[in-house]
């Protein structure tokens, strides 16, 4: 039998030697086979889970007959399954999140179960919500007319106006379920503006607003959506009828009277500083009679405005002027 010194120094380090050594070789082990656990082989297949939200839910119904409300706008959902599937499953997203068949189950409310349509059978999926709550209703269509409000808060500039705006579309197809359609009251756009002391014309898209009799939206599809608005932001402005007046030119021995052509408007649109044009009670145009001796059609300018007068829808107006000569070789009055 072999004494050992354990008291002895280089036992002692020797000893020391040999079991770092095991403890080496042992966590060298331990890695190996940790590490060896996690890379799979390629025969092994990892699995996993991805959430996706925000995903539109399709109706599957027949929208011509029925109007469907009460569908939340979108789902999130959990798919699970081999990483492999799962990443080209989300990459292309040739999936859709769908109800079943609700033409079978007819009008009213009815609560559906949703479910993932286009998944591989590798795949597994939950919605969130995954029932929903729907009513069914006779679907109706309508065209209505569109009109058109201002903001009460619209901040003209002093001295200006809106004039008649004029729309893209002046008529709207409107769509939805046979109750609310009857609740409709108007149908509108509103110019609105964030602009201060606005002198120029207003250009603006503006979206249909579907409204019942206290001013609320209704839940109803418009047909254009939005539509654009030009309002003419002019002067202040006035219509004001003409009046004509006999000017020189009067040939002796003939009497002369005028008048606005049939053709012609009996007034004027002025536009200029808000206190000439409210002063303003009519347009005077004087006629010349240039010697004529025979009654005539005349186009006659307009002349210099008025003072505070900037504007004028027209330059020149038709005058019809009658010629009667006299029995006597009196002048004529002018």
């Amino acid at each position: 039998m072999i004494n050992i010194n354990f008291e002895n120094l280089w036992v002692k380090r020797i000893l020391s030697l040999l079991l770092a050594a095991g403890l080496f070789l042992f966590v060298s082990y331990e890695n190996q086979t940790r590490f060896q656990s996690d890379a799979p082989t390629d025969g092994a297949s990892i699995s996993g889970s991805e959430i996706i939200p925000n995903l539109p839910i399709e109706v599957n119904i027949d929208t011509d007959e029925y109007f469907v409300s009460g569908v939340p706008d979108s789902a999130t959902i959990r798919i699970e399954g081999p990483q492999a599937v799962l990443f080209q499953t989300v990459a292309t997203q040739n999936f859709t999140v769908t109800t079943p068949d609700v033409n079978e189950l007819g009008e009213g409310t009815h609560q559906v179960e949703l479910r993932v349509d286009g998944l591989s059978n590798d795949l597994n999926a939950s919605v969130s919500p995954s029932v929903v709550t729907l009513t069914v209703e006779e679907k109706v269509v309508e065209q209505h007319e569109i009109g058109v409000e201002i903001d009460e808060e619209l901040d003209l500039a002093d001295g200006y106006e809106i004039l008649e705006p004029t729309l893209s579309n002046n008529l709207v197809n409107l769509s939805g379920a046979a109750s609310t359609m009857a609740s409709i009251d108007k149908v509108i756009v509103e110019i609105s503006s964030s602009e201060t002391e606005i002198n120029d014309d207003i250009l603006q898209l503006a979206p249909v607003l579907v409204l019942d009799e206290e001013g609320n939206p209704l839940n109803v599809n418009a047909d254009p959506s939005q539509v654009e608005i030009l309002a003419p932001v002019v002067r202040t402005q006035k219509e004001v009828p003409i009046v004509l007046r006999k000017g020189s030119g009067a040939t002796a021995g003939y009497s002369y009277e005028v008048s606005l052509s049939n053709a012609e408007s009996e007034s004027v649109i002025v536009r200029g500083e808000p206190e000439a044009v409210e002063e303003l009670s009519n347009f005077p145009i004087t006629v010349n009679f240039d010697n004529i001796t025979e009654s005539t059609l005349k186009t006659v300018p307009i002349g210099s405005l008025p003072e505070g007068i900037e504007e004028i829808n027209k330059d020149e107006v038709e005058v019809l002027i009658e010629v009667t000569e006299n029995d006597s070789n009196n002048s004529i009055e002018d």
